[in-house]
């Protein structure tokens, strides 16, 4: 008789684990061996933020393989699943799958140092579990004004310090990168979800193809539209990415709907640059009408790498401005160029420029 191997929930968890440490291996072995390319493998990026991608090959089957699958199995059975069942109704499913993930939200604003929110998940999970009816509704929010707090251990590595590593392109999952892919191992103890699959690995997956369904057709037409305006939809997608968790990790308001088009809004002060190349609020700045469009190509907490990039925008002839956040009383900067009163022209703005090598960016108001 020959012998089996039983492929349990376990033996794939330690698969799954083996995989990751091999890659954090991997990045950093990239990052030491590549001196030519300066390719990071943790700590701080390029000046100009070009993400890290040296498996873009094998990423891009990836993507075309998920791209695939989304046009040809996750979207056709969305909409059959819009089609019968009323968007109410989604919007529960979607409020219910959410509260489950909690524990995720609490242990990681509590290890950011954040207790206040931590608090905050605690009190929404209790009121949501018992008044919203295991999650089902969001009293939380509409009735005590208790916003989520969303936090993952991606992120909260982030927060430590800890680099994005090289980019990966996941089958399934979709975009991500090596700290990331740590986090979601990690994340994957804190889910109920994952306990269930873990004991019925059948059920476990029809949860998160169930997820991935009425998530799906709750924002049917971004990923259609965000494919059609990008000028090559992998790197689009890659940098979108890139740019949503580094604004989660610095906590910039994003889009709860959609990873695709980000932006959050403008405040107190626009910086003029001086003639010996620091900056100053003293200088009149022509400041951008509230009004119109920007596109955003860089962001840090260090000035001196926007002024960089800023210096590369005058050679092309591309006005810019720096505009400076206050984020718990630390300076966060960010470079902006204007790009008048339509969004459309602005996207292509910001498309010339990610083709121009300012992968960061993107499109605000």
């Amino acid at each position: 008789m020959k012998n089996r191997i039983n492929f349990s929930p376990q033996l794939y968890r330690v698969c799954f684990c083996c995989l990751v440490i091999w890659l954090g291996s991997m990045t950093m072995a990239l990052g030491q061996s590549s001196a030519l390319d300066d390719e990071p493998a943790f700590g701080e990026e390029k000046d100009i933020g070009m993400a890290s991608d040296p498996l873009e090959p094998i990423n891009r089957a990836f993507y075309h393989f998920n791209d695939k699958l989304y046009f040809w199995v996750v979207k056709p059975a969305s909409q059959g699943y819009a089609y019968f069942i009323a968007e109410d109704v989604r919007l529960c499913v979607r409020s219910f799958l959410k509260n489950l993930l909690a524990p995720v939200r609490i242990v990681n604003n509590l290890l950011q140092g954040k207790v206040a929110d931590s608090g905050v998940e605690t009190a929404r999970f209790v009121i949501n579990s018992t008044l919203g009816i295991a999650g089902l509704a969001d009293p939380a929010k509409n009735e005590f004004g208790l916003s989520p707090k969303d936090e993952d251990l991606g992120q909260t590595l982030g927060v430590y310090g800890v680099g994005e590593g090289i980019y990966i392109c996941w089958p399934f999952f979709g975009p991500s990168n090596v700290r990331d892919t740590i986090g979601l191992a990690g994340d994957f103890f804190l889910s109920p979800v994952s306990y269930l699959a873990m004991s019925d690995a059948g059920a476990g997956a029809a949860v998160e193809a169930g997820r991935e369904v009425n998530n799906t057709s709750l924002t049917l037409g971004d990923y259609e539209d965000f494919k059609e305006s990008a000028i090559d939809p992998y790197v689009s997608l890659r940098d979108a990415y890139r740019q949503y968790r580094q604004k989660k990790i610095r906590d910039v308001a994003v889009g709860s709907d959609s990873v695709y088009i980000s932006s959050f809004g403008r405040i107190e002060k626009t910086y003029a640059q001086d003639t010996d190349g620091s900056l100053s609020s003293d200088l009149d700045a022509e400041l951008i009408p509230v009004d119109d469009y920007f596109v955003q190509v860089g962001t840090s907490f260090d000035a001196e790498k926007l002024l960089l990039m800023r210096q590369a925008l005058l050679v092309m002839e591309k006005d810019s401005v720096v505009t400076v956040y206050d984020r718990g009383g630390h300076n966060f900067y960010a470079l902006e160029v204007p790009a008048g009163k339509q969004f459309g022209l602005a996207k292509q703005e910001a498309q010339r420029l990610c083709a121009a090598g300012f992968s960061e960016a993107k499109v605000g108001q």
